[in-house]
């Protein structure tokens, strides 16, 4: 084990000389980003009072890296404003929920492990994107890894389902003996949801090329959100297919007239209504894990009521900070004892919130969910004017609608998941937002941009007309 830490460290400091040397914070923060999907705890961990990972460690050395270019003086940061008041506040706040939540749930990690791995590590993704001098080239970089890594995605969750899992990277994506979700597009991250929602980001960004590419160029976009497509397709997920059409709709409501707008919205309401009356049976009764029958599946549509009522019984008892952050199950058993409901509360018993909102509402009460929802609908509003100001250049645009495509799929898969819990949708989605945030603030940085390859074509390449 000493040998492996030995040898990443030094394959650690090999890869980021170059980044040092140049000092992108915000290219060493996507690196973080990728490594965290594709080599997470899953791939390589040490155990110890706090699981280290190759992300969690190159995690850290950025923060240092970040300390010493402060401490030199070669980092100016940027004034505070309102999102980042709420993103401070509401990481402070379910720290406090962890701490008067009360004895920690049996069985179940520490709800301070949960506090530190899925808020406070995606919080400062947020920060460094605050904080990093982005120029266009950076964003330029940071697009085509973005769109590298989702068709990776796509590609493994198409081996996945298709059974070709001798070419299947990293191999514990298809060991049986993690039989939640085997079969499925689950990917790296383990989970279709977060497969799908990763994806998505990347779609936002082959859609965008389909729209502003050459002639030329076209062809080779739709191919590749074809091919992403595909992929969120074999996470055989009804939440990330919901996600995807809501990305791709969202990159298609910026780029088109108003009376095509309200024409696509209605539409989508009529066949997606007349859709879902049409195949319920098909839809409830869908197979997807190789482990679970199609009755495990319907059984899984079912459990949503049950744990609304649970959420909802949990939420009248503490309703302003809630039960306490990550302390789910050491609080919910007496509920599913309720018997005033005519319906099995007991069948919920041994699942967590299938609910974003709800897990929020229910852990950390009013206080917690509003101070989400300000921060959500704040940042998306600053990113619907970055994507609708056509005096900026594409590639701030883009920022700006890499926000919307994503909080698209992270509300769609939250609203029948609860994604805090997701390995890895926390880092996306606060270094998104901190991206949208910066760019809205800001801008960018004049300095070393470099010249689009390619005059009047849309790629990862050449963003920056």
């Amino acid at each position: 084990m000493m040998l492996l830490i030995v040898l990443f460290a030094l394959a650690a400091i090999v890869w980021m000389l170059p980044l040092i040397q140049t000092a992108r914070t915000f290219q060493l923060a996507t690196l973080v980003l990728v490594t965290g999907t594709v080599l997470g705890p899953a791939f390589f961990s040490i155990d110890g009072p706090i699981q280290l990972s190759l992300d969690r460690m190159l995690w850290g050395a950025m923060f240092a890296f970040v300390a010493i270019r402060w401490r030199m003086g070669e980092l100016k940061l940027p004034q505070l404003n309102r999102v980042d008041a709420v993103v401070a506040a509401i990481t402070v706040w379910l720290l406090v929920s962890v701490m008067i939540g009360g004895a920690d749930p049996p069985k179940e990690a520490p709800p301070i492990a949960k506090w530190l791995f899925f808020i406070a590590m995606p919080v400062g993704m947020y920060v460094i994107a605050r904080i990093s001098e982005v120029t266009e080239s950076d964003l330029q970089w940071g697009y085509r890894v973005l769109l590298g890594l989702g068709l990776y995605l796509a590609v493994m969750a198409i081996f996945e389902v298709s059974g070709m899992h001798a070419l299947v990277f990293p191999r514990y994506i298809v060991d049986p003996k993690d039989w939640e979700f085997f079969g499925r597009g689950r990917g790296p991250l383990l989970n279709p949801s977060g497969n799908g929602i990763v994806m998505c980001t990347a779609l936002v960004i082959a859609v965008l090329g389909v729209i502003r590419s050459t002639y030329r160029m076209r062809a080779v976009y739709l191919v590749l959100s074809a091919l992403l497509l595909v992929g969120v397709y074999c996470t055989l997920t009804r939440s990330a297919w919901m996600g995807a059409i809501a990305t791709v709709g969202t990159v298609a409501l910026i780029y088109s007239p108003r009376w095509v707008r309200v024409l696509g919205l209605a539409t989508a309401v009529f066949v997606g209504g007349a859709g879902v009356l049409g195949l319920k049976d098909q839809l409830l009764h869908l197979k997807r894990d190789k482990n679970l029958t199609s009755a495990d599946a319907e059984k899984s549509v079912q459990l949503r009521p049950l744990l609304a009522v649970v959420a909802w019984e949990m939420f009248k008892d503490h309703p302003i900070t809630g039960h306490g952050f990550g302390h789910y199950f050491a609080h919910s058993s007496k509920y599913h004892s309720i018997r005033s409901y005519d319906m099995p509360l007991e069948n919920a018993r041994p699942y967590a919130q299938h609910n974003v909102f709800l897990a929020i509402l229910v852990d950390s009460g009013l206080i917690g969910l509003s101070m989400l929802i300000v921060m959500l609908v704040t940042i998306s509003g600053m990113a619907w004017n970055l994507a609708r100001n056509q005096g900026h250049s594409v590639a701030i645009r883009c920022g700006g609608l890499i926000w919307l495509g994503t909080f698209a799929a992270y509300f769609c898969n939250g609203m029948f998941q609860d994604v805090t819990i997701i390995p890895m949708v926390n880092m996306y989605l606060f270094f998104v937002a901190g991206i949208a945030v910066s760019l809205y603030e800001r801008g960018v940085e004049t300095r070393r941009v470099e010249q689009p390859r390619h005059v009047g074509s849309f790629s990862p390449v050449s963003l920056a007309q």
